[in-house]
């Protein structure tokens, strides 16, 4: 499912940035971009995992109230192992995604964002927000961001409430290219107990 995702992905977005590569496009007063992002998530057991892909077309805006606004399309498969026995499974997210800057002194700046989304796989199909906040220290075109998020379910859907934190480098490449790394652990809000460790590898381009 994941390789026949990902290639047209990349063959859409590098065809996109051959086109706009030297202009600056304006759509309902924002700036145009698209992200696409690959995330490797491996559960408490050891043995389980995940992998999914991501592509996040948006608007930025530099004066308005968000800073950017997103909407994620996420494919995702699953591997699950209990009794030595392994099976598989996909689930595909539809969200939407807003974001906002606030600078501090310096190079330090908090970035907060907020999510409402729509889950589904074979088993069961639900809805979901978060919000989260992150510590941005950004210099010459690097930067490292540290953060946490607060996942809930919007339903009452059991067994998906759980809390994030992340840390990780971050790169601007020119005007046009941001490169992150994350790393993100998470763990079940009620319990506490800790369900995954993630890494992510997430590219936007601004048109």
């Amino acid at each position: 499912m994941l390789r026949r995702f990902v290639l047209p992905t990349c063959l859409v977005l590098t065809g996109l940035c051959a086109v706009n590569a030297h202009a600056q496009a304006q759509l309902w007063g924002g700036r145009p971009g698209l992200g696409l992002a690959y995330e490797y998530e491996k559960m408490s057991d050891g043995v389980s995992h995940g992998q999914s892909v991501t592509l996040t077309p948006g608007l930025n805006f530099k004066d308005a109230p968000v800073h950017r606004i997103e909407l994620l399309i996420n494919g995702e498969r699953d591997k699950s192992v209990s009794s030595n026995v392994s099976s598989f499974s996909n689930l595909y997210k539809l969200a939407v995604r807003v974001g906002k800057y606030v600078p501090l002194q310096g190079d330090w700046g908090l970035y907060f964002r907020g999510l409402a989304g729509y889950n589904k796989s074979s088993s069961e199909k639900f809805f979901y927000g978060y919000s989260d906040g992150a510590l941005r220290f950004q210099r010459n075109g690097i930067g490292l961001n540290t953060g946490l998020r607060v996942q809930r379910t919007l339903d009452g859907t059991s067994g998906h409430d759980i809390n994030k934190i992340w840390l990780g480098p971050r790169f601007d490449i020119a005007d046009q290219h941001e490169l992150e790394l994350r790393w993100e652990r998470g763990w079940a809000a009620r319990s506490n107990v800790r369900e995954s460790d993630s890494y992510i590898l997430e590219y936007n381009y601004k048109f």
